[in-house]
């Protein structure tokens, strides 16, 4: 945020360079940029202050987790689906937190996910494993799962034809 805070202040000319001053360009650029940075460092600060919230006094449900999409090798982030018996959710996590138990993520792993007041998912625990989110857990359901489903079944088609060609 401070960086943002930094190269918003610059763009806007509080800031003095001397003598030589950028492009006008160049100086809405580096705004757009501090602008677009503090955004993301206020929305993450809000992501952890949920998270903590949800980890004091969150609904606590019990499911199972497992990943959603295969990883790469030189994937950072991991995309889970987190089923309980009558619920799913979606939600990428940093993969750096859960190095201990990455294998096991493609059977399913038990875990206890924590809730907040908009039945999104803050906290997600893998056995004694924090798991770190980087996006809240949405529910999978109605329009997504169905644009999803969707975008499977066209990336399906679309195989089919290049093999076929």
């Amino acid at each position: 945020m401070a960086v943002g805070a930094f190269f918003l202040a610059l763009a806007l000319g509080l800031i003095p360079l001397g003598e030589d001053q950028p492009p006008t360009v160049m100086m809405w650029i580096i705004g757009i940029m501090g602008a677009l940075t503090l955004l993301v460092g206020i929305s993450h600060l809000r992501l952890r202050m949920r998270r903590r919230a949800a980890y004091s006094g969150g609904r606590e449900r019990k499911g199972t987790v497992r990943l959603f999409s295969p990883l790469s090798e030189d994937s950072d982030t991991a995309v889970l689906l987190f089923a309980n018996s009558h619920s799913e959710w979606l939600m990428s996590v940093d993969l750096g937190s859960l190095k201990s138990v990455k294998e096991k993520l493609s059977k399913g792993v038990q875990a206890k996910a924590y809730l907040g007041d908009d039945d999104r998912i803050y906290g997600l625990d893998i056995g004694s494993l924090k798991a770190l989110p980087i996006s809240p857990g949405v529910p999978y359901e109605g329009k997504l799962r169905s644009r999803m489903e969707w975008a499977k079944r066209k990336k399906a088609e679309w195989a089919d034809k290049a093999v076929g060609q």
